[in-house]
């Protein structure tokens, strides 16, 4: 049996939870609330984390494809989203001294949330994952790559996506989490993050995600989007420390 979110899981069930997806995933988001401790907490926990540097987009024909894809399907403040996800998950790269494939990563993040534009409005996971699998077949990628790219947005919706599902999947859950609730934000240092925020500035995308996301509980019942959902996922988007202060608070 598949494990949920991945490529094979997606092809099989369409985005629809079984129930034992339904409990794996609960679980999961029990476990993440539980890292919402006060930051000054952390601070004593975890200390200070010195700035990284933000990275380039990597300069190869897909890259620069995919960017221009999300420029023209998505509405500014998504592109944003998809922009500072990447940056995030590279930020967690180094941070964390994973190695991984740079133009993957870019691929996963800028193409992440296809599955939200007007061309794709079925269940965005899966139908973005499809989108992006099509994308990288079209661009001359071969099968492996494909595959990657395509199990890291399909997994981008469980709460954790553990590094031996795939590194780029790992990073890409960690950078978007980050972006849309704000979960590890005391990983990054303020002065990092604010510069990420300043180079792609977030405009609505509280109230544009949040919105897309009710939207898909509501088409979509037996999908993780309805399951977060019922978890208080729009809560954390609104409460985004990213998005309620000018300065992000210190680790």
């Amino acid at each position: 049996m598949s494990r949920v979110g991945t490529w094979d899981w997606a092809l099989e069930t369409e985005g629809t939870l079984r129930r034992e997806d339904r409990i794996r995933l609960i679980g999961q988001g029990v476990s993440a609330r539980l890292e919402r401790i006060p930051s000054q907490w952390r601070s004593k926990i975890f200390g200070e984390h010195a700035s990284l540097r933000l990275p380039d987009p990597p300069d190869s024909a897909l890259a620069r494809e995919a960017d221009e894809r999300v420029r023209e399907l998505s509405s500014p403040a998504l592109y944003g989203h998809c922009a500072r996800t990447w940056a995030f998950a590279e930020l967690f790269s180094q941070r964390d001294r994973v190695k991984h494939d740079a133009e993957l990563l870019y691929l996963a993040c800028m193409l992440h949330d296809l599955g939200l534009t007007d061309t794709h409005a079925q269940c965005f996971a899966v139908e973005g994952a499809r989108a992006a699998h099509a994308l990288m077949h079209a661009g001359g990628a071969n099968e492996e790559r494909a595959h990657k790219v395509a199990e890291a947005i399909s997994l981008h919706l469980n709460v954790n996506v553990p590094s031996r599902l795939g590194v780029e999947a790992h990073l890409l859950s960690k950078g978007v989490s980050l972006d849309v609730v704000g979960r590890r934000l005391h990983q990054i240092a303020p002065a990092t993050a604010l510069e990420v925020n300043k180079r792609w500035p977030r405009g609505g995308l509280a109230a544009e995600i949040a919105a897309s996301t009710t939207k898909q509980a509501q088409m979509r019942p037996g999908s993780r989007a309805a399951l977060l959902h019922k978890l208080g996922f729009a809560k954390l988007i609104r409460t985004n420390p990213l998005d309620t202060r000018s300065v992000p608070p210190r680790a």
